[in-house]
């Protein structure tokens, strides 16, 4: 009998416990896809400092500003009823809004609070009678909790430019990003320069999130430079109603028919989503929008070649670059977290930014050349002639434009097994310069795990989502194992603009230069390519002068690091061996103008083949908050005999090469 009653009790609390987790599944349903209209325009107030007891005062920032921003997110802001969104997506906007908004630096916290709409603001019907029909809208309040107006800064840091994956050397060029001169993935053969930097900057004046800076560095070989730059939204130049204005920021959707009104990431929100791209919880915007930014920048600079092409330059340039973004980079992949760093300028390199980022540049920069000097004598050169030559002052006038997928479409930024990568850079130079000259360079990279190579070769479904293979259906699988693949190339032809500049030499500056870790391992940065008979004391094989045309390939596999290293491994370090290809070539001998893909294009791609350089090894890579680190060793199979070969090297970059 006792027994009859404990199973009829079990029984019953069986009942109970599957009773109450098909409630609380129902519940968790029934909230997820609870819809909630929200009244337009939001709120925005400024939390006390101590943000303790609610008080809350006028923010410097601006409400339509604010308002754009939660529009671009994906909020459905004065839907009416028509068609607004869960509960569960609207978490995800303001996700993405508030971590958008902390992105621009210019904000310690962000908060949205939605409730029942106050004096009846909420309850705007944009005439349309039915909507005494619909739910009642509740109110948006957002509270910013915004940084001083001013910001100082003294202390240390290290030269971000030095970690620029579009070149393995800054070859002072003067533009926004660097010289083009190599492939990304290229890094450093030493480590990234320290340096002493002091700043000040005005945040947020306009109330559209702008930051103004000036900034003075030191680094450790004495190299001094200067840089300031205004950064802001596009919108914040304009007048508000201008036709522009109107097609950058949201319109307000009470003036929107809730027929023609489409909310979500998805089908667009007014048509604000129809020109966001929405990446890892975060949106960008593509063609238009509030996060548009126009950056002024001006800056001065030492660039030393002297350990690759015996000469230095010092840089001075002005500029302004238009992009659809200003975030900084941040390590990130497709499983979602951090998307965006602190604020970058807009004069950062596009690599060094969260992605999808495309630019469009301006750029006036007058250069010095200055070559090496004897140590023994001090009025004799320790350089090549062909260094010599290009001796003096000349000015460069440019046009840059491109677009940098910079890792948005991979699981990890810095350290991918899954997905892919590429970008696409142009420029063109001309009057009222000195150098003339079209120039493009691009890439590509993609990274797959094995086992889904596998699962693709031998049609083998992955039911539990692990990627694991079992050894009956056709071997072992090393579960995290990955293939990498990458293509980088460029491209540079000199114009005369009809007798404009003359038949001037391109600059070695603008040229590419090719070697060096995450481009091609094994080789010494600017090692291989076109070289002169002698270089100076520091370059013995002769002073690198730059190509015309060149490539780098890298085919990769990896593997994470072993368990019993529990650090490394949960830190994501891999293993990696890898095959790298290249080469840097001339069009013409060095200063001639022939024609590049013209009669002697069969030359031309036989000088290609014939002067590849390939080499093998292995190493350790990690992803860490500066970028991608790697250690290897390399082993040069097929090289020139000046070519300048290493080993083992230490690089960190941006993306995979």
């Amino acid at each position: 009998m006792d027994a009859t009653k404990t199973t009829q009790a079990r029984r019953h609390q069986e009942r109970q416990r599957r009773l109450l987790e098909e409630l609380q599944r129902r519940k968790a349903a029934h909230v997820a896809d609870y819809r909630l209209p929200l009244a337009y325009p939001a709120k925005v107030t400024a939390a006390d400092s101590d943000g303790g007891d609610g008080s809350t005062s006028r923010p410097r920032t601006s409400q339509e500003f604010v308002n754009a921003r939660l529009q671009e997110a994906g909020m459905p802001l004065g839907t009416n009823g028509g068609n607004e969104q869960s509960l569960a997506a609207h978490a995800a906007s303001v996700g993405r809004f508030a971590r958008d908004l902390e992105g621009t630096g210019c904000y310690d916290a962000v908060q949205v609070h939605v409730g029942p709409a106050a004096g009846g603001e909420g309850a705007a019907t944009n005439g349309n009678e039915r909507a005494q029909s619909q739910p009642p809208e509740h109110g948006v309040t957002v509270r910013l909790k915004e940084k001083n107006w001013y910001k100082l800064y003294i202390g240390g840091g290290v030269n971000a430019d030095d970690l620029s994956s579009l070149g393995t050397t800054n070859n002072g060029s003067g533009g926004a990003f660097g010289s083009m001169g190599g492939a990304p993935g290229a890094a450093l053969a030493a480590l990234p320069k320290l340096q002493f930097e002091t700043s000040a900057s005005l945040l947020n004046l306009t109330g559209f999130a702008d930051v103004s800076s000036a900034s003075y560095f030191v680094d450790q070989a004495g190299s001094a430079s200067f840089r300031a730059v205004h950064d802001r939204p596009l919108a914040s130049y304009l007048n508000r109603g201008g036709p522009l204005y109107e097609w950058l920021m949201p319109a307000d959707p009470r003036t929107i028919d809730a027929g023609e009104s489409q909310n979500g990431p998805d089908s667009g929100n007014n048509g604000v989503s129809e020109r966001q791209v929405y990446v890892n919880d975060a949106q960008f915007s593509i063609g238009g929008g509030s996060q548009t930014t126009l950056g002024v920048h001006a800056a001065f600079h030492d660039v030393d070649h002297e350990s690759t092409r015996s000469s230095k330059e010092f840089v001075r340039s002005i500029g302004v670059r238009l992009a659809n973004h200003s975030r900084g980079a941040a390590r990130t992949g497709m499983d979602g977290g951090n998307v965006g760093g602190a604020y970058k300028p807009s004069v950062s390199p596009p690599e060094s930014m969260a992605g999808p980022y495309l630019f469009l540049d301006w750029n006036a920069t007058l250069r010095d050349v200055l070559p090496k000097r004897s140590p023994i004598h001090p009025f004799a050169l320790d350089c090549s002639p062909e260094v010599a030559r290009q001796a003096g002052t000349h000015l460069k006038h440019s046009i840059t434009s491109g677009i940098c997928l910079n890792g948005c479409f991979v699981d990890d930024r810095y350290d991918p097994t899954m997905g892919y990568d590429a970008h696409a850079v142009g420029e063109v130079a001309g009057p009222p310069g000195d150098v003339g000259y079209a120039k493009f360079k691009g890439g590509f990279a993609c990274h797959l795990p094995l086992a889904l190579l596998r699962m693709m070769a031998l049609g083998v479904d992955d039911e539990d989502g692990t990627g694991y293979i079992d050894s009956s259906e056709g071997g072992p699988s090393v579960i995290g194992a990955a293939v990498h693949s990458s293509f980088n190339c460029g491209l540079i032809r000199p114009l005369t603009f009809n007798g404009l500049l003359g038949e001037m030499p391109l600059p070695s500056s603008d040229r590419f230069y090719v070697g060096g870790p995450g481009q091609l391992r094994g080789f010494l940065p600017a090692s291989i390519g076109p070289r002169a008979n002698k270089g100076g004391s520091g370059v013995p094989g002769g002073d690198a002068l730059g190509g015309d045309l060149f490539y780098a390939a890298t085919l990769a596999a990896s593997v994470p690091f072993p368990s019993h290293f529990a650090t490394l491994r949960q830190n994501g370090a891999r293993i990696f061996g890898f095959a790298n290809a290249g080469t840097c070539v001339s069009a013409s001998p060095f200063g001639g103008r022939s024609s590049l893909l013209g009669a002697g294009c069969v030359p031309l791609w036989s000088q290609i083949l014939q002067s590849s350089r390939v080499s093998v090894g292995g190493g350790v890579s990690m992803g860490t908050p500066l970028g991608r680190c790697e250690v290897t060793y390399a082993v040069p199979v097929r090289y020139g005999p000046r070519d300048a070969r290493k080993s083992v090297q230490f690089g960190f970059g941006f993306s995979f090469g």
